[in-house]
């Protein structure tokens, strides 16, 4: 009798066990947040607070990883509500790019994550939401976000204005002294370009960048604008905090920039160095067909080969160089818009008119127009995106149990 009852008691003992365990397995993966009625349950928050310390190396993620997750059932859903979808061989590709800009195989960061209690799917939801949304805010806004030609002009203008400007970078600097290195460069650039925060970008720093700042994460103390190379200044300019330079190629080096901070003093007029214009005159029938059909300077060549009547004179000259009501016509124009001459304007059937071609600033001569239309492109989809993620969780049912 006394062995009946200790093996009822040890096998009630397993029971109430086996009940205790599967209680809390079921409280794991019982939903705490519901986003628009998609659930968040409580094991994918202990999952993503355990990721997110794995890679900032720092405790106390609890709140990152519920914003986080909010944030990735809404942006899902505006993807799912826009078609679009990735494919398995474009998760596996976004899956290893993500694990080679750590400098390890997909298999070394599973197996690292793994020991540190990180299931897979874990690391694969998270791929799966960052390429997901890249592509489905490259889809809704790059139509949107390209800069006019005045934009750059105004950047450009920025930039040599920055004398009363100081910054707060951050550097990455990857070796590319072979074919070989610049291709792989090239890559990781590419990657570090989508990092979203401060510290996931200095981080990299300290893994990645070959110059000695990597020993403080690539955090440069602050700099004035002025002092920065020629070529850079029009690129930091077009940033707002967080934003990341294109990649910059240089001798044996590729090159990004993180603006963390900017402060503002007192600002310096831009000096402009030459201006580039075009000089139209002739019957005013004439030059009047002519400025309808010109959206820029060079469109006048075709108009004065087609009508003899027309002279034309395309030409850059300094500030000075210039009359003072050549100047002054041309000091209010943007780039390819036009203005009479004020001699001509009362000349009858005569008609003169002046167009700005562009102005080049002191010191900015070699500045790639097209670098400075790619940091502002990229400045406008971020804040784009950032509007739109802000939409959508104001307008979000976000229930926490």
């Amino acid at each position: 009798m006394i062995k009946i009852t200790r093996r009822i008691g040890l096998a009630a003992l397993v029971l109430i066990g086996s009940l205790q365990s599967a209680a809390q397995a079921q409280g794991l993966f019982d939903p705490v947040i519901s986003v628009n009625r998609a659930a968040i349950t409580a094991y994918e928050l202990e999952q993503r607070e355990q990721f997110l310390e794995i890679l900032q190396r720092s405790s106390g993620m609890a709140q990152r990883a519920r914003d986080d997750l909010i944030e990735d059932r809404l942006k899902m859903a505006a993807a799912d509500r826009s078609g679009i979808k990735l494919s398995g061989a474009q998760l596996l590709s976004a899956m290893n790019e993500f694990a080679a800009n750590a400098n390890l195989e997909l298999e070394q960061l599973l197996e690292t994550l793994a020991q540190s209690g990180v299931d897979e799917q874990t690391y694969r939801d998270f791929i799966m939401v960052g390429v997901t949304w890249r592509e489905l805010i490259r889809a809704r806004f790059a139509a949107r976000s390209a800069p006019s030609e005045a934009e750059i002009d105004r950047a450009l203008a920025s930039a040599a204005a920055q004398g009363g400007v100081k910054v707060l970078l951050t550097e990455i600097v990857l070796p590319a002294g072979s074919a070989e290195e610049l291709n792989s460069a090239r890559q990781t650039a590419e990657r570090l370009g989508r990092i979203s925060s401060t510290a996931d970008f200095s981080e990299q720093a300290r893994r990645l960048s070959v110059a000695q700042s990597r020993v403080n994460g690539g955090r440069l103390e602050w700099a004035n604008m002025s002092d920065l190379p020629d070529g850079l200044r029009p690129i930091i300019s077009g940033l707002r905090p967080g934003q990341i330079t294109t990649p910059l190629e240089v001798p044996n080096a590729v090159v990004l920039f993180q603006l963390r901070d900017v402060a503002e003093t007192t600002a310096q007029s831009p000096e402009i160095s030459a201006i580039e214009y075009a000089h139209l005159k002739g019957p005013a029938d004439a030059v009047k067909a002519a400025t309808q059909m010109a959206d820029t300077c060079d469109d006048f060549y075709g108009a004065a080969k087609d009508d003899p009547s027309l002279t034309l004179t395309i030409r850059s000259e300094s500030p000075d160089q210039m009359s003072q009501a050549l100047s002054l016509r041309l000091m209010g124009l943007d780039k390819n818009e036009f203005d009479d001459m004020p001699a001509a304007a009362a000349a009858g059937d005569h008609a003169e008119i002046v167009m700005l071609c562009a102005r080049v600033y002191a010191a900015l001569e070699d500045v790639s127009r097209g670098q400075v239309a790619d940091n502002l492109r990229s400045a406008r989809i971020s804040s784009l995106a950032d509007g739109f993620l802000a939409e959508l969780r104001a307008s979000a049912d976000i229930v926490y149990h």
